[in-house]
């Protein structure tokens, strides 16, 4: 296991369609970015990009936020605020 990830964090303002999705996907690969943190995110799913963990919390007004990590990094603790407007968590390097 390394002892430092990759992070970077995106407001993407919806990012709900197929071409959207796979150029999140192709630059989350091309910098070999580990975990990301996605915010105003209006689609529920992200467990079609290849490689990757979608931890998500979509609030009651239809936006949240989500955090994506490589297979391999374990979160624990994940704690979501109920207005899909923020989340916590832990792991282990």
């Amino acid at each position: 296991m390394p002892n430092s990830y990759k992070t970077a964090t995106l407001n993407i303002n919806g990012l709900a369609t197929t071409p959207w999705i796979a150029m999140l996907e192709d630059f989350l690969h091309k910098h070999e970015i580990d975990i990301i943190f996605l915010e105003k995110v209006t689609r529920p799913v992200f467990d079609d990009i290849r490689g990757f963990v979608a931890h998500t919390n979509i609030g009651t007004i239809g936006r949240g936020t989500v955090i994506l990590t490589r297979d391999n990094i374990q979160l624990t603790n994940i704690v979501c605020l109920q207005a899909g407007r923020g989340m916590a968590t832990m792991f282990k390097m």
